[in-house]
């Protein structure tokens, strides 16, 4: 069933506001025509620094977004759970120091708070080899599980040491 469009509805206006006082019709339309021509180019400007502002490839959005959130929440619960069984590890428990062997102000993921150094169990590891693994997939209800996965874990290291930096505050005031 084809269904017909209607015309655009006319909406009343006062006379004062449909004329300019001494305006002819004729400059009203050249200066119509001119802010177009402006609007439109500094849309086209704007679209211009966009992109040449965006990197790789656009992301396409989750087709199964409620799958994405689900995973991500997995990622970041698992990676949390993992980053503090690794405190049971020296390696792992070993200050993030800088060139000159000094403590780190922040690494991917989490910035320094206060005098709670960051450890090497705070940095990103797991998280984007997952991600960089999920981008080399096809699209799907699997590829968006394991992105928000991918994603969640990434941000697990961080979350864990702004927690232990809390938790310590809390006990230690």
């Amino acid at each position: 069933m084809k269904v017909k469009a209607s015309p655009a509805p006319k909406v009343s206006t006062p006379r004062a506001a449909k004329k300019k006082a001494s305006a002819p019709v004729a400059t009203e339309s050249a200066r119509d025509a001119k802010g177009r021509k402006k609007l439109s180019t500094m849309a086209t400007h704007a679209a211009v620094s966009v992109i040449a502002s965006h990197q790789g490839p656009p992301k396409e959005a989750a087709k199964h977004p409620l799958l994405a959130r689900f995973g991500e929440k997995l990622g970041l619960g698992l990676g949390v759970i993992v980053t503090e069984a690794l405190a049971l590890a020296p390696k792992w428990n070993k200050p993030v120091l800088d060139a000159r062997g000094k403590p780190v102000a922040s690494v991917p993921g989490a910035e320094r708070i206060g005098q709670h150094e960051i450890l090497a169990r705070h940095q990103e590891v797991v998280g984007p080899k997952v991600t960089a693994l999920v981008e080399k997939m096809a699209p799907g209800a699997i590829h968006d599980l394991l992105a928000g996965f991918g994603k969640g874990a990434t941000a697990a290291p961080g979350a864990s040491y702004r927690l232990e930096a809390a938790i310590s505050d809390m006990f230690h005031k």
